[in-house]
């Protein structure tokens, strides 16, 4: 695999193994953007296989990996010959209708990936009835270019690499200075965050997490009842919660979001199966 050098040569390549595909399939959706920062931070490898489009990005101590191919039948294969599938810890989320799941899973599981976890999407509507309000006292703040290695040592402790697509240093502050970062600080730490994202009328909730030591304090209500109130003319929200992870789940139903249908199958290869860990519960 080579490193990707410009945000078209990934474009071309998608539209290429989509021409006169028979049952074109893939997990990538780029955001031109988010994109664009991986390559600037030499994260984005990609090869063309027989009118295929493969791509690893990296993360951490693994790679995600992402797929444009004709049909489900013909990905497997070409996962085989390429170079960091076998020999490095590999993530492949799968998302889409629990139908469609089905055949990509099957299709993937010979070249040894298997299931670590499924997320859930939710969303809810601007007209949503938030519960009473509490700890409505409570300061929360845009975060601040400074707070970038806090945030991101909550997150890393908050949640699940291989599951959560956790953020690099670099995308943290590019939300900071976007401030599409809100924090409620307390005793000169992070007490807690609540990061998004909000393009148009859709603005989508990543993380949600507040410090063990500062829980039961409302401060998780704080920022939640903030970024609400600081969307107005959004009119859906959404976010992906661990399907299993019943007190995440609740959490978030109590502000008005509910599943909507969406899924998403996060498998693994040998190398990561072989030391799975439980994930933590994510929200608090």
């Amino acid at each position: 695999m080579s490193p990707v050098q410009t945000v078209g040569d990934v474009f071309n390549a998608i539209q290429q193994a989509k021409a006169g595909a028979p049952a074109f399939c893939t997990n990538f959706f780029p955001v031109q953007t988010k994109l664009q920062g991986w390559i600037d931070h030499g994260e984005l490898l990609m090869e063309r296989r027989d009118g295929a489009a493969l791509f690893l990005r990296r993360d951490r101590d693994f790679y995600h990996l992402y797929f444009c191919a004709a049909s489900p039948a013909a990905l497997w294969p070409k996962l085989f010959s390429v170079a960091g599938v076998d020999t490095e810890r590999v993530v492949v989320d799968l998302v889409g209708p629990q139908p469609a799941l089905v055949e990509l899973t099957a299709a993937l599981e010979p070249a040894g990936l298997k299931c670590y976890t499924r997320l859930q999407r939710m969303s809810r509507t601007a007209q949503s009835a938030l519960p009473q309000a509490g700890g409505e006292d409570t300061p929360v703040t845009v975060a601040e270019r400074g707070d970038s290695q806090a945030i991101l040592a909550l997150l890393e402790f908050s949640f699940d690499r291989y599951a959560d697509q956790l953020p690099q240093r670099h995308e943290v502050e590019a939300a900071i200075e976007a401030r599409q970062m809100l924090v409620v600080k307390n005793e000169r730490a992070v007490a807690a965050l609540l990061f998004f994202e909000t393009q148009g009328f859709t603005s989508t909730l990543r993380y949600w997490a507040v410090a063990e030591r500062f829980r039961s304090r409302r401060f998780g209500g704080a920022v939640m009842r903030q970024y609400f109130a600081g969307q107005s003319a959004v009119r859906r929200f959404l976010l992906w919660v661990v399907a299993g992870n019943k007190n995440a789940v609740e959490k978030y139903q109590h502000y008005g979001y509910a599943p909507d249908g969406l899924l998403d199958q996060v498998l693994v290869n040998e190398r990561i199966a072989s030391g799975i860990v439980p994930a933590r519960e994510i929200t608090s």
